[in-house]
């Protein structure tokens, strides 16, 4: 019998985060795609805890949890009506002469929606705390899975990007992809930029600097394509905290961080174009 330990639990969640970073991208109330997700996010995370060997998790990180859950639970906790009067506008409390003067109230204004957040929010914390079960080397394995995520919605962004400027997907999944294969630009943004930490970390710590770079350009060149100036902004701030923090650690050379810095200041004028341009929202009206 192998005394190598198992790591099933590793590509179990592995697979997890990947069909979370593939279906998952919809804003919509009541996707089934969603329920899939926490469906199968809960599943897994309690097959993981199913075992008896893993590692302990922090009392500050359970606490801080159930500290998160129990802020949403009490927007959904019937409390009397008194205490909202003088705090609540009169139009969300509703015209007394139509619907009387309730005895209980409660916090969250859309208690349908906030119940949808609580099982998001479940899910959330199911996964990281199976995550954080893991050993140290199986938290480092689920970075293939995230990358191989990122990988599939930039080639499907740099596919609509190419073609058209607007270009929206109806059909595949149970929402309209309008950016790489989500719903929204600005989530869409959103993974991009919280990759780049993990390629500069991929580049520079386990030795891949060619393909780190070539990432890492690919990213910030699909943040400019995208268009959000949120995320653009966001992209270029976190890029050079990554450089920055993550250089002084590591063993690179000063030649690879000034190519690094170079690259940056083109995407900075990249930037700077994005913010500059006078441009309507058609949505809102906002400049």
């Amino acid at each position: 019998m192998s005394d190598r330990p198992s790591e099933w639990d590793k590509y179990l969640l592995g697979s997890v985060l990947f069909i979370s970073l593939l279906i998952g991208g919809g804003t919509a109330s009541g996707l089934y795609t969603d329920t899939l997700i926490q469906v199968v996010v809960i599943i897994s995370a309690a097959v993981v805890f199913s075992q008896t060997s893993g590692q302990r998790i922090s009392r500050s990180v359970l606490w801080l949890l159930i500290f998160a859950v129990a802020l949403i639970v009490l927007q959904i906790v019937p409390l009397p009506a008194a205490i909202f009067d003088g705090v609540r506008p009169k139009l969300l409390l509703g015209d007394a002469r139509l619907i009387g003067i309730p005895p209980f109230r409660f916090v969250s204004v859309g208690v349908g929606r906030t119940v949808e957040c609580l099982f998001f929010l479940l899910a959330s914390a199911a996964f990281f705390l199976s995550v954080l079960r893991l050993r140290s080397e199986q938290v480092s394995a689920l970075l293939p899975f995230f990358f191989i995520g990122v990988i599939c919605n930039g080639l499907a962004g740099s596919i609509q990007y190419s073609l058209s400027d607007n270009i929206a997907i109806v059909g595949l999944l149970p929402f309209t992809i309008n950016a790489g294969l989500f719903a929204n630009v600005n989530h869409f943004s959103a993974l991009l930029f919280v990759s780049i930490p993990f390629v500069v970390y991929y580049g520079l710590f386990r030795g891949h600097l060619l393909s780190g770079s070539v990432g890492l350009i690919a990213l910030l060149l699909l943040l400019l394509a995208a268009g959000s100036r949120a995320g653009v902004l966001i992209g270029l701030a976190i890029t050079i905290l990554s450089v920055v923090f993550l250089s002084a650690r590591s063993r690179a050379s000063g030649l690879t961080i000034l190519l690094i810095f170079t690259g940056l200041t083109a995407y900075t004028i990249g930037a700077w174009t994005k913010i500059d341009a006078d441009a309507l929202d058609p949505a809102f009206g906002r400049g």
